[in-house]
């Protein structure tokens, strides 16, 4: 497993590329950027949100950057 400090590092290198934006778009559009309730399915809300869980920890790394 690659440390996390080398993994942000690699995540912030392809946010500044010209495609990290547009990945990151995407990425927000199709797994953040919706709901993930499903009604009367809790395994599928749950696999939902574990998505939606990715994409804000990738999120978060971008922001602390930012926060820098």
């Amino acid at each position: 497993m690659i440390p996390q400090d080398q993994f942000q590092k690699k995540w912030q290198k392809l946010m500044d590329s010209p495609d990290g934006e547009i990945i990151l778009t995407a990425l927000l559009e199709i797994y953040s950027l919706r709901t993930s309730h499903i009604p009367g399915d809790p395994y599928q809300t749950a696999f939902n949100e574990g998505q939606r869980d990715v994409v804000n920890f990738l999120l978060n790394l971008v922001r602390l950057k930012e926060g820098n």
